[in-house]
């Protein structure tokens, strides 16, 4: 508490959109990392082989029956898709596999763009908060001489703590949309190629 004080007394005004963005940045990072690395989970090679069996046997009532046994698994619910609409035609299929795949992208991505768009406010409040402090620093050198060394810390001050706020929550912003569009490309990548190997299954079973 006491360093957030101290920053906010001689951050200045900016200091306070700073920490209103950085707190914004906690909170959305924390539920997408969560949700991208903790709640979505892999269905692993052995469960797809499992189900690919009963795909191949036309068994689809035990590959749904399996594909339920997964909560938060996104293979399983392309797979369960597809297999819904596989009675309706081949091109029924593809586009319910189709739009299991786009879902999916949407609650994945869901709030990413926030994240994004930290990255450049924070930078650009971090440009003006320095800005700030440097016409306060300016401005002291015309001031009254008793007080001249007082005004000039605290425009440096604002400035160079500005600067560094900034900075800091401008790259953790970067890194974490990094992190979550490189899990977001695999899962997505993942559950296309799953929904290939769904049409592949069917047609072998049917030949």
């Amino acid at each position: 508490m006491e360093f957030l004080q101290k920053f906010i007394h001689d951050g200045g005004a900016t200091s306070i959109l700073l920490l209103s963005t950085g707190f914004v940045l906690v909170i959305v990072s924390a539920t997408r990392l969560y949700y991208l690395y903790g709640v979505l989970k892999p269905a692993g090679d052995e469960a797809l082989q499992s189900v690919s069996k009963f795909v191949l046997k036309k068994e689809y009532t035990a590959a749904l029956q399996a594909c339920n046994a997964g909560q938060n698994v996104p293979e399983y619910e392309v797979i369960k898709a597809g297999l819904l609409a596989v009675d309706s035609g081949r091109e029924a299929m593809k586009s319910s596999l189709g739009a299991a795949t786009v879902d999916l992208m949407k609650n994945c991505e869901k709030n990413i763009q926030i994240i994004s768009l930290i990255a450049s406010i924070a930078t650009l409040l971090g440009l003006l908060g320095t800005i700030s402090g440097l016409i306060k620093t300016f401005a002291a050198i015309a001031s009254d001489p008793a007080k001249k060394a007082e005004l000039l810390g605290l425009g440096i001050s604002e400035a160079m703590n500005a600067t560094a706020a900034g900075l800091v929550i401008g790259i953790t912003a970067m890194v974490v949309h990094t992190l979550c569009t490189q899990k977001i490309d695999q899962i997505i990548g993942q559950a296309k190629k799953t929904g290939f190997n769904l049409i592949t299954l069917i047609e072998q079973s049917e030949r």
